[in-house]
Parts: C-alpha cells; sequence; structure tokens
C-alpha cells in the first residue's frame, strides 16, 4: 500500500513540473523579441523583425545624394507678349433738335375768370442739352404775355401779333421733366375787360450731344504664366482727329484713370506705362472716352515685356570612393522627377553637368539614371521644362 501512494505522488509531482514547463515555454513565445533576448541571456543575438516590401525597396536605396521640392517651373516661349486691340472708334454729335412741340396754346383773364395753358415737355439727357429756347408765333394778344418755367418767371411783357424772337431756357431751371405755364396779364380796373392770347407752333429746340457712342470698351486676357513673370505693360496706338475739334482723351484701366488729355492728332503716340501692380490674371479692360469731339485709335495694341526666367538649379557633393563605386559599375546615380498632375503631359530637360537628357511623360513620375554624367566633388542638375510644369519633389539617389 505504501509503495502505490508513493508511484501516485511521484507522479502528480511529474504532472505538475511538466504544466509549470509548458507554461514557461509559452510565456517567453509570447513576449516582445527584446524582452525574451533578455530572459533567454542573448542580448548580443539580432532580433529580425520581417518589413514590409515597399520598406525594402527604400532600403536598396545606399544613399540619397540630393532632395529638393521645386514646385511649380515657368516656361515662356517669348520675352513679349502682345495682346492687339480692334481700332477704336468714339465720338459726340451735336445737332439741334426738336425736344416738343405744341400747336395751340390759349390763355385768358378778366375780373372774375383766369384760364392758362400748360406745355409741358420732358429731356433724355439734361446734362448734354445745351442752347434750349421756346420759340412760337403770337396770333392774338391782348395784355402782357407770362411764362414761367418750372415756377420760376421766364417771360413777362407785351408782344406784337406775328413771329417773336426765342426765348432762351436757363439750363440751371432745366430739368427732366419740364413744364411752361402760358399765362396773361389781368385787366385790373377795368373790369369789364378781358385779357387773352393765342399762341401758336409752339416749339422747344436745343442742341443735344449724343453720347452713346462717346465710350469704348476693350479688354484682353492675361494667363497665369503671364501674370507671374510680368515686368511692365505698355499701351501704344495710333490717334487719329481734328485738333481744332477735340476734347481731352481719358483712358482708364481696370477702372483707374490712365490718361487724360489732348494728344497730338496723326502723330505716333508715345506708348502709356501701366503699373505691373494693377494688372489681374484673366480679364483685363481698357475703357476710351471722348468729351468732345472724334477720335480714331488705330494699331492699339497692350505689350507685356516678361522677366527673364530663371529656371533652378540644384548641386550635391559626390565622394570619392562613390564616385569609384559608380565608375566601377557597383553602383548606379538615379535622378527622380515626381510630379504633381497625373495624366497631363509634363516635357523639358534636365542638364546634369552639361549632359542634356530629355524627359517626355505622362506618368505622375520619371526616373534618369545619371551614372554617366556625375563628377567627383561638386556637380550640378537644372530642370529646364519647355511647358510650365509642377514638380512635387527631385531627388538624386545612389542605388545598387
Amino acid at each position: 500500500m505504501q509503495t502505490k501512494r508513493g508511484q501516485a505522488a511521484a507522479a502528480g509531482v511529474a504532472v505538475l513540473l511538466a504544466v509549470i514547463a509548458g507554461l514557461l515555454v509559452m510565456f517567453v513565445v509570447l513576449v516582445q523579441p527584446s524582452e525574451r533576448a533578455k530572459i533567454l541571456g542573448d542580448e548580443g543575438t539580432s532580433v529580425t523583425v520581417n518589413k514590409p516590401a515597399s520598406e525594402l525597396d527604400r532600403a536598396a536605396l545606399l544613399k540619397n545624394l540630393l532632395k529638393e521640392y521645386p514646385g511649380r517651373i515657368d516656361y515662356l516661349a517669348q520675352k513679349e507678349v502682345e495682346h492687339p486691340l480692334p481700332a477704336i472708334n468714339i465720338y459726340t454729335t451735336t445737332e439741334a433738335a426738336l425736344v416738343a412741340g405744341k400747336n395751340i396754346a390759349y390763355a385768358k383773364k378778366g375780373v372774375f375768370t383766369e384760364e392758362q395753358d400748360i406745355f409741358s415737355f420732358t429731356l433724355q439727357d439734361v446734362a448734354h442739352t445745351e442752347n434750349a429756347m421756346l420759340v412760337f408765333n403770337v396770333r392774338a394778344l391782348s395784355g402782357r404775355l407770362m411764362i414761367t418755367l418750372n415756377g420760376e418767371e421766364l417771360f413777362d411783357a407785351p408782344l406784337g401779333v406775328g413771329n417773336i424772337a426765342p426765348i432762351p431756357l436757363p439750363k440751371n431751371a432745366l430739368q427732366e421733366q419740364n413744364q411752361l405755364l402760358i399765362s396773361v396779364s389781368s385787366p385790373g380796373l377795368a373790369f369789364w375787360k378781358t385779357h387773352a392770347v393765342t399762341l401758336e407752333n409752339l416749339k422747344v429746340i436745343a442742341d443735344v450731344t449724343n453720347v452713346e457712342a462717346q465710350t469704348a470698351r476693350q479688354s484682353f486676357l492675361v494667363s497665369e504664366t503671364e501674370k507671374r513673370n510680368l515686368n511692365s505693360l505698355k499701351l501704344q496706338f495710333q490717334p487719329t482727329c481734328k485738333q481744332s475739334e477735340i476734347g481731352p482723351l481719358t483712358i482708364l484701366f481696370n477702372g483707374e484713370v490712365l490718361y487724360e488729355a489732348v494728344p497730338d492728332c496723326d502723330l505716333a503716340f508715345v506708348p502709356i506705362e501701366i503699373d505691373p501692380n494693377a494688372v489681374v490674371e484673366g480679364e483685363n479692360e481698357f475703357v476710351f472716352r471722348t468729351a468732345t469731339g472724334a477720335y480714331l485709335l488705330s494699331h492699339a495694341v497692350a505689350v507685356s515685356r516678361l522677366k527673364d526666367v530663371d529656371f533652378p538649379t540644384y548641386y550635391f557633393e559626390l565622394s570619392n570612393e562613390n564616385f569609384e563605386e559608380i565608375r566601377q559599375g557597383k553602383k548606379r546615380a538615379r535622378l527622380e522627377l515626381h510630379f504633381v498632375d497625373v495624366g497631363a503631359t509634363k516635357y523639358g530637360d534636365v542638364q546634369v553637368n552639361g549632359h542634356v537628357h530629355h524627359f517626355d511623360t505622362k506618368e505622375i513620375s520619371e526616373a534618369i539614371d545619371l551614372s554617366a554624367d556625375l563628377v567627383r566633388g561638386n556637380n550640378a542638375v537644372k530642370v529646364k521644362p519647355r511647358k510650365t510644369v509642377e514638380i512635387r519633389e527631385l531627388r538624386v539617389d545612389l542605388v545598387k
């Protein structure tokens, strides 16, 4: 009995030790690799951690020689951009015009009766109406003829029968809507009398200036590239006019007065300088206006003068050791251009120490082997696009 009990106890201890050993193994397997190395006393042994494929690819790059972020690089095909404008014809015409007419006007006044007549007329453009006059014939008149204009006395005098001299209408009394009130004087103490007047062929005439063609507007477009690189802008044209008949010529650019004077007719016009800060990307507008007379402005053109584009140049050092590795074919030098636009055509040249590499792609990036172009020490890379391009990143790497 005692032997059987001893064997059972030994078996139980063995099972317990097996359970504890199993737990220890699981603990060691589950802990972090660095902690497991400490537990196992193997801290000097390196631990291999699996890396994603992209990290392994980047690990193949032994050394980065250059990394830049060029951004937008403009390409300008010419130093000047001409914006031709159509011929500009502006003028004003002043003519004597019939403003309003009335066939008959009759008024009378007695001691107990009074009758007045009203002649109303409209002026479309008071500011450009000059020398307004009232003309009429007197068919019959007893007493004095009395006329008021917009409530102000205009005429009060006796007249004979027939044609009379025109009566001027003061400009400061004229309005858009006007009223001539026609009446006669009172017979006074002669209560048995009645004064009366009959007028015929009443007319209001005036010199009216037509200003519909006195202003012309011309616009032109400025691209983003032109605006970014604008150095100066000039307006030039050839004026044709009659010196004795013209008034000042006014030119506005984007709402601001650019020129206001009387030019010399039929002479070459000195170009007008325009502040580049007044130019906007997109639509820009000239307004040409004359107060009097006629102008024909021909050969009109706005000329933009652009800055010299300084294409970016980047420099990097290549050690003697790296140069020998490239020369022996152990390593390669690779230039990568990463663009912003996908699908847009990007083309131009990359100059490396005087060696030219052309790129023409719609892809998001371009890679160029520079191994044969590099020298010991300082190296230069210049990007010269043949079309405005945006480069997110430029880098030169030393790879296997």
